[in-house]
């Protein structure tokens, strides 16, 4: 994996002063800067049977991406979406000029204190479309989506 840009802060917060931490192999972005991660595999992985996972903290409402995947980028990932502050989250993947997944939630997330813990699972090989995608928040699988398009059976998404 490549650090892209520069002025990537390390740690925890980056912040100095009392009760300092720092939380090993983490990162924070600056959002006046550039910086990305970046890997490209050697060969396709399982891009049927695939799991992401991470903590999340927002910085300010109005900001949408969190994880991106694919070719230019805006194929697939997971986003801070809908409405002016884009509060809610959406999962997605984007091929060939449609979603072959899309879930948007109802509940919105709106607090930039706290930290959310999202999964997105992925197992395209489920019989039940509903069981295909799977997206938890906090440790909470939400179940109530404004949007929900689930991918066919054996899709090869974007990831791996």
């Amino acid at each position: 994996m490549s650090f892209v840009g520069s002025n990537i802060l390390a740690g925890a917060s980056g912040q100095g002063g009392a009760g300092d931490y720092e939380i090993e192999r983490s990162l924070r972005f600056n959002s006046a800067d550039s910086a990305y991660l970046n890997r490209t595999p050697s060969a396709a992985g399982n891009r049927k049977t695939w799991t992401w996972s991470g903590w999340v903290k927002r910085s300010v409402l109005g900001s949408q991406k969190l994880f991106i995947a694919g070719a230019s980028g805006t194929e697939g990932g997971i986003q801070f979406h809908s409405g002016t502050d884009n509060t809610a989250i959406r999962f997605y993947d984007y091929q060939s000029g449609a979603h072959t997944i899309q879930l948007d939630t109802t509940q919105l997330f709106r607090d930039v204190a706290g930290w959310y813990h999202i999964v997105a699972a992925i197992d395209t090989t489920q019989a039940t479309a509903s069981d295909r995608a799977k997206l938890y928040i906090n440790g909470v699988q939400v179940t109530s989506f404004a949007t929900a398009t689930y991918p066919s059976q054996n899709l090869d998404t974007l990831v791996n």
